[in-house]
């Protein structure tokens, strides 16, 4: 799954953006990988940006991760009790891959695939 994004241009001239959830499914006659949409979010203009936040923060905890929002101004306290001596020397923004990875093992989509392979009689690298 991914966040799809695309444009559509006004008889004016001026250009408007679209959000959608979508994955891919390849078409049963011939072959190829064709988008589906699963979600419309709307205009990206006219979206309310929190809603997407609350979304990456949903899928985050069902990940057993960390989602905070990069543009958000205030720092709220965790509640961990760290110690006022602890000095973050570097963080990594690690997104996408992690929750794809996450969700792939959760699902069990790796059983699932070679089951299939195993069944085909076919060996994917």
């Amino acid at each position: 799954m991914y966040l799809r994004t695309t444009k559509r241009k006004n008889k004016d001239g001026s250009t408007v953006e679209y959000y959608q959830l979508a994955h891919n499914e390849r078409h049963p006659e011939t072959g190829k990988p064709v988008a589906k949409i699963i979600h419309n979010f709307g205009r990206a203009d006219q979206l309310d940006r929190q809603q997407l936040v609350r979304l990456c923060q949903s899928i985050a905890r069902v990940c057993g991760l960390v989602f905070t929002d990069p543009l958000e101004q205030t720092i709220t306290s965790t509640g961990i009790g760290f110690g006022d001596d602890l000095k973050i020397k570097q963080t990594l923004a690690l997104g996408c891959p992690m929750v794809i990875e996450a969700l792939w093992e959760k699902l069990g989509l790796r059983k699932t695939l070679q089951d299939i392979e195993k069944s085909a009689g076919a060996k994917i690298p």
